[in-house]
């Protein structure tokens, strides 16, 4: 009897210390960069949606700028370019964090009275939702990303209904910044707790939405005039919407993404730069875009098939295409292999294998990625003027990655504005002072963003007012050779494309409105297939959602895009 009392006394004892670990080891599941309802919070919520929001940002920014030729795409076709599993991540980011962390805050603000937090988590909810039926197309939004009705098949929307959603979420978001709120945010990533600038990104967002349907909408052009009218729209470089990276190496890496991929990236630059934005800016126009010296970072300056003594300055094994033709299918003159003075990137659906190129690829510079300024010296023809710098690797050059995300800038609304000019009845002359006051913009922001981070560049490289206005002349003198309003308006989106280096989402946007820049560089491949219209659903999502499907291919078109623009 005493044996089984000591035995019973044992296994309750165990079961006490059982129950006391398992409650331990279930306190730490709970992940402290996720706030759950039990412990909620709307600042905590805002600074997890925040931080998300721009990793959905960069995300799909990386598929636009490699499909509009702002960054080197791989694949020889366009049909394999991408596969499904490519977007689970973004998909995640934006379904798992950025909306239920919004959805969850929501009713805590409004009970609170939190209408600062509650406004800008509808303006982050609405650039989510119109992102990703730009990208995707119809997607879950109405019974998605619920935390207080989780539904998990939830139905798929209609993107023109999303769009709808979103534009009446940037309505309520004016309507939450109007009242009096109990208190403003502890961290607010993008303003600094300036609610004047987010009543205007709310504004230019509408804006953005009119613009980018206005090909489906027949009403498009009352809406974007009312927008213009009303005013209070992102026009000065003060109203940028952005996210700034921070220098911190560890824990966590707070830098910018590509500064990552080159500065420290072991074995070189660990990424390639798009051969043809290159050629945009130090060939196209016959005289070197301002700008050039900000975007990219050279390792040499060495020119395509350039040779010393009969050998080639670029090894023949980094760059195997130089002194070739170029591709029958390419327009004359296009860009092929190399741009400029040691432009090392790669060509548009360049499927090669990687060789011992780390030293010789072009790195991303002080902007947007706050890397280095390039201060190499003139390529004057002769082999002896060749110089070589190669990127340090130490994560410490240029600005040390305090980069920013350009989400939307000043420079963007004055481009879409010229493009209404032409496309909605305005007028050239108008469309000519708003094309003007968008390059002056993008070059004054990148000429000045050393500035904002204590770099100086070399003075000797920096351009002076001379350099800029040539430019600027260079580039309103084709708009004015240009014969009609379709023609001007492609000058108008290459200057758009150059400006928007380091967001995808308005080139990959512009193009399928537009289908210009009219002279992309073409594949690689002569027969790529078609262009993609929109991109695969993931395959998180078409496996774990019983209502999904997947599309039958790549031309499968998001709702604004008409099919009129010849995209390739």
């Amino acid at each position: 009897m005493y044996r089984n009392k000591l035995i019973l006394i044992a296994v309750a004892a165990s079961l006490l210390t059982l129950s006391s670990c398992k409650k331990r080891l279930d306190d730490m599941l709970a992940n402290p960069n996720v706030p759950t309802l039990d412990k909620a919070d709307t600042d905590l919520y805002l600074n997890a949606a925040q931080l998300s929001f721009a990793d959905v940002f960069n995300s799909l920014s990386d598929r636009g700028m490699e499909m509009t030729r702002q960054w080197n795409m791989g694949g020889s076709i366009y049909l394999n370019a991408y596969r499904p599993e490519t977007f689970n991540g973004v998909w995640g980011s934006a379904y798992r964090n950025v909306l239920t962390q919004i959805n969850a805050m929501e009713p805590l603000a409004r009970a609170q009275n939190r209408f600062f937090h509650l406004g800008i988590g509808q303006v982050l909810k609405a650039y989510t939702g119109m992102a990703l039926v730009d990208f995707f197309g119809d997607v879950p939004w109405t019974e998605a990303a619920n935390p207080a009705n989780s539904v998990i098949n939830p139905k798929i929307d209609k993107g023109q209904d999303v769009y709808a959603n979103c534009l009446a979420l940037l309505d309520s978001a004016l309507v939450n910044f109007a009242k009096t709120a109990a208190s403003s945010p502890s961290n607010d990533l993008y303003y600094n707790g300036n609610k004047t600038r987010w009543i205007t990104l709310a504004k230019t967002l509408k804006l953005k939405a009119y613009m980018t349907t206005r090909l489906v909408d027949a009403s498009a052009n009352t809406k974007i005039a009312a927008i213009v009218t009303a005013g209070d729209i992102i026009d000065t470089e003060a109203e940028d919407f952005v996210f700034r990276f921070g220098t911190q190496l560890e824990n966590p890496n707070s830098r910018h993404p590509k500064y990552n991929s080159c500065y420290r990236a072991a074995g070189g630059v660990g990424i390639y730069i798009s051969t043809y934005l290159a050629w945009e800016m130090v060939t196209e126009k016959g005289l070197v875009d301002p700008r050039t010296r900000y975007y990219f970072r050279r390792q040499i300056t060495a020119r395509n098939g350039q040779t010393s003594s009969g050998q080639f300055l670029l090894p023949a094994t980094a760059l195997a295409c130089q002194g070739q033709l170029s591709p029958g299918h390419y327009p004359a003159g296009m860009a092929y292999c190399m741009a400029g003075d040691g432009y090392f990137g790669r060509d548009h659906g360049d499927p090669s294998g990687i060789p011992p190129d780390g030293q010789h690829r072009t790195a991303w510079g002080i902007y947007p990625a706050g890397g280095d300024f390039d201060a190499l010296a003139v390529n004057t023809g002769a082999a002896s003027s060749v110089q070589a710098s190669i990127v340090t690797l130490t994560g410490t050059p240029g600005a040390r990655g305090a980069g920013i995300h350009p989400i939307w800038l000043s420079s963007y609304t004055h481009f879409l504005l010229a493009e209404a000019q032409l496309a909605l009845g305005g007028t050239a002359t108008a469309a000519r002072t708003l094309l003007e006051a968008g390059v002056r913009q993008s070059i004054t922001k990148v000429l000045n963003f050393p500035g904002t981070m204590t770099v100086t560049p070399n003075p000797t490289f920096v351009p002076s007012t001379a350099d800029v206005t040539q430019y600027v002349n260079a580039v309103l003198g084709a708009f004015d050779a240009a014969a009609t309003n379709t023609t001007k308006l492609n000058v108008v989106m290459k200057e758009y494309h150059i400006a928007s280096f380091g967001n995808g989402v308005e080139p990959y946007n512009n193009y399928r409105r537009t289908g210009m820049p009219t002279n992309l560089q073409p594949m690689l491949n002569p027969q790529p297939g078609p262009f993609i219209r929109s991109v695969w659903y993931p395959t998180d999502h078409v496996t774990l959602n019983l209502n999904a499907k997947q599309k039958t291919d790549n031309t499968v078109k998001v709702f604004w895009d008409n099919g009129s623009a010849n995209c390739f």
